[in-house]
């Protein structure tokens, strides 16, 4: 008979290898738990922390509380049943904020259990997932089984802390007030300053897209037309929302004197939700609204959808809703581009020392490729720098009087806020490359390009001549293609003089009693702005226009 001795130090194939409960009393658990509470109930909403930053804690003290908290309900003792707890976690949290269907039947199956969740879906929660690590980290060397068992206080605090973690995490779910209120059946109220409604007896998923914030606008004169003059482009990424029925969600519409959501949904047809923040103001409303309540959508801030065979249907304020348009309006006459207009540019690196101008080549596009040779003075003498190089000019060849030989400098000045640039040419001294004057020490010729200026009062300085601009107030605004920006067309004029500046026709008048010096200007673009998209519009980056004009300074003959 073969006898086996019995080794006390080594552990049973039938000993649990982990107990979850053990880290629900340390204190990385605890302070994960306290944290979560109080984002949720006290930091939300306050103002002490920044709206990004608390809209984010949960989701981190969520992602430390949940993996144990599941394996200690779950009573699991393997690291493999653990590791499961963590993506299973991950999955369900990852689900919620990609798949607004998913969100759905989670809040369903909630509902069936006694917590209907009002979901938000967010991708960018998703930052919060490498706290599953952490949790593995911090958390599971805590649940070794070989530590002494636990006392009968201890097992009491798992059990209590079980359920206010279970009660937590719940609560976390219902984000932003829309929570179910422990105290009685009902939803909290919830605010913004108009509301949307689920008038229907089953869960709705619901995007809503806020209007951007990066944008320039003339309230005035997109609320002519908010659905046509609104594109998708015009709003931000959408928020996904899973709201069950009879429901209600907060609209924000931001601190600008307009706002405005996109809005749509599984079988809800956009639609653009557009006022003015000042009339309708932040308030609270009620959490949900039961069908005996409908009429009562009238209210001036709500706003229902009651699903039929074909689809939703909005019911509510019918002043805030435009049904977004994709028709563009036919342009009356005198309206269109007209075809002496241009855009003027020029290639981005400026040449930084004195060039000589050795060839000039005008392409069909507009624009001249100007071949030159950079110069530098030493001894008193015309040195060549480096190697010839091409620099582009896009401008009308009015102004554009560059003849080979020429020495030049040039000048660029930009303008970030408002997108104006201007670059200045200035006619060089063939000896000493300082600028060439007169006898009477005027400079022989100072070219001004000059683009995107937002006001005529760009060329004041240049010219002494004011400028005033005319709206075409009879040609409708026009959407940029591709682009959310909004303008039409608009003159400009000489002050004093009734005559209107023609696009790409240059205009001569002489200062002789002042400077003894000859201006000619031309305006080459002018449009009148009502929105101005900064991530593709070009020109002006602000309102009320976008002008593109040229000033050619020379002695008076």
């Amino acid at each position: 008979m073969l006898d086996f001795a019995y080794n006390s130090t080594s552990p049973r194939r039938d000993a649990p290898e982990l107990k979850p409960a053990r880290a629900l009393l340390t204190p990385t658990w605890i302070v994960a738990l306290a944290l979560l509470v109080a984002n949720d109930h006290w930091l939300k909403g306050s103002g002490i922390l920044p709206d990004l930053l608390t809209g984010k804690l949960s989701d981190f003290a969520g992602m430390l509380v949940a993996p144990a908290l599941l394996a200690s309900l779950l009573r699991v003792r393997s690291r493999r049943a653990l590791l499961v707890c963590h993506l299973a976690v991950g999955a369900v949290f990852a689900g919620i904020q990609l798949a607004p269907g998913f969100a759905a039947q989670w809040s369903a199956l909630m509902g069936l259990v006694g917590f209907p969740w009002v979901i938000t879906c967010d991708p960018t929660d998703l930052i919060a997932l490498p706290f599953l690590l952490l949790s593995w980290a911090v958390l599971v060397p805590e649940m070794d089984a070989s530590k002494p068992a636990l006392l009968p206080i201890q097992r009491t605090a798992v059990a209590s802390l079980s359920v206010f973690g279970l009660w937590a995490t719940v609560a976390t779910s219902q984000d932003d007030g829309f929570g179910f209120d422990p105290n009685d059946e009902w939803y909290v109220d919830i605010e913004g300053n108009l509301f949307i409604n689920n008038a229907n007896d089953f869960t709705i998923a619901l995007h809503v897209r806020p209007l951007r914030t990066d944008m320039p606008i003339n309230c005035a004169e997109i609320a002519r037309d908010p659905g046509r003059l609104l594109t998708q482009a015009a709003f931000a990424t959408a928020e996904h929302w899973s709201l069950p029925a009879r429901t209600t969600v907060g609209i924000e519409l931001g601190s600008g004197q307009c706002g405005a959501v996109w809005v749509a949904g599984e079988g809800i047809a956009p639609m653009i939700l557009f006022a003015d923040p000042s009339v309708y103001r932040w308030s609270s409303f009620p959490g949900q609204v039961f069908e005996a309540e409908i009429d009562g959508l009238g209210d001036q801030a709500g706003l229902g959808l009651v699903f039929g065979d074909s689809g939703a249907t909005w019911i509510g304020n019918p002043e805030l809703r435009f049904a977004p348009k994709t028709e563009a309006p036919e342009l009356p006459a005198g309206c269109g581009a007209p075809s002496g207009e241009s855009r003027l540019d020029w290639q981005t690196k400026i040449p930084s020392r004195a060039v000589e101008l050795l060839t000039v080549t005008s392409g069909i596009d507009g624009c001249h490729e100007l071949e030159i040779q950079e110069l530098t003075v030493t001894n008193n003498e015309v040195q060549v720098v480096s190697d010839p190089y091409s620099f582009y000019l896009c401008v009308p060849d009015d102004v554009a009087p560059f003849v080979a030989g020429e020495r030049l400098s040039f000048f660029q000045v930009n303008n970030n806020e408002t997108g104006q640039r201007e670059l200045r040419v200035n006619l060089l001294d063939n000896e000493s490359l300082a600028i060439a004057t007169t006898q009477a020490g005027a400079p022989v010729r100072v070219i001004r390009y000059l683009r995107g200026g937002n006001q005529p009062k760009i060329v004041a300085a240049a010219s002494g001549r004011e400028l005033v601009a005319i709206p075409a107030v009879a040609c409708p605004w026009e959407v940029e293609s591709d682009c959310a920006s909004v303008e039409r067309s608009a003159q400009l004029a000489i002050q004093g003089e009734a005559d209107f500046l023609e696009p790409g026709v240059p205009v001569s008048w002489t200062d002789v009693p002042e400077t003894g010096t000859a201006f000619t200007m031309m305006v080459s673009y002018v449009r009148q702005r009502a929105l101005v998209d900064l991530s593709c519009s070009d020109g002006a980056r602000l309102l009320d226009y976008d002008i593109d004009l040229v000033i050619i300074e020379e002695p008076a003959l």
